[in-house]
């Protein structure tokens, strides 16, 4: 969602600390082939080059990203290419290592790009993912919720526990899930100057809810906003860190 990452930063709601934070938990080192699945504009990619030295491969579905990334840090062993995230271009064990960030909590069906992450990982390959988390929704404003279910769908179970399981279910053994408050408090602020940029896009015609899906909350979007940031003040909504080892399917 390009529009997002205009407003809200490279991996929003996560950063590049985390992102060489969860590297260096997963073990990557200079000699790792890491692919980094929803790189956006490539920043953060030529971050972790630059930190570990190692091959990186980062994969968009965003054209005006890719093409940013190829214009900005693009070099020898720090490439781009544009492809949806649960079909890449890249041959079957490619990586070592794969970072993604918030990608699995923005789409509908986050199985898919799992199964891709299992085919581009080599054996005993590590998963290294950031996710939103919803600590509990039954404390949720019924806006905030109706937001989280068009983001996620219904009775998706998007709680620590939750993304454990979905992980494992599909190919991935959890070594490590930490909860990472610290991130969403850091992106408080950021959040809440993106908002504003929001309404007033929407008040003078320049931004369409619908073309984000979220055309259902259009007439309740300030109640929406101001609930949402509500909850992360509250601790409702996080923000988790996962670090897996992939097995056989």
């Amino acid at each position: 969602m390009p529009l997002f990452r205009r407003y809200f930063g490279d991996a929003f709601p996560s950063n590049s600390n985390l992102a060489i934070d969860l590297c260096k938990r997963g073990g990557v080192s200079d000699s790792s082939q890491l692919v980094h699945l929803g790189c956006g504009p490539g920043t953060v990619s030529s971050i972790l080059s630059s930190k570990f030295g190692c091959m990186i491969s980062g994969i968009d579905p965003s054209p005006n990203l890719i093409g940013i990334a190829l214009t900005e840090w693009k070099r020898e062993s720090l490439g781009f290419e544009r492809a949806s995230l649960d079909k890449t271009p890249l041959i079957d064990a490619w990586g070592t290592h794969l970072l993604t960030e918030s990608r699995l909590s923005v789409v509908r069906n986050p199985s898919q790009i799992l199964k891709e992450t299992h085919r581009l990982l080599s054996d005993d390959g590590m998963l290294m993912n950031s996710e939103l988390v919803v600590t509990n929704p039954s404390l949720l404003n019924e806006n905030v919720n109706r937001f989280l279910d068009t983001i996620f769908g219904q009775d998706e179970d998007r709680s620590m526990d939750g993304w454990v399981s979905l992980i494992e279910a599909n190919g991935f053994d959890i070594i490590e899930a930490r909860e990472e408050r610290q991130i969403m408090k850091a992106n408080r602020k950021k959040l809440g100057r993106a908002m504003m940029g929001f309404r007033l896009l929407q008040r003078t015609g320049g931004l369409s809810l619908s073309e984000l899906g979220l055309g259902a909350l259009e007439d309740d979007f300030n109640e929406v906003v101001n609930s949402t940031l509500k909850a992360m003040d509250d601790g409702l909504i996080s923000y988790g860190s996962f670090i897996s080892k992939r097995s056989a399917l």
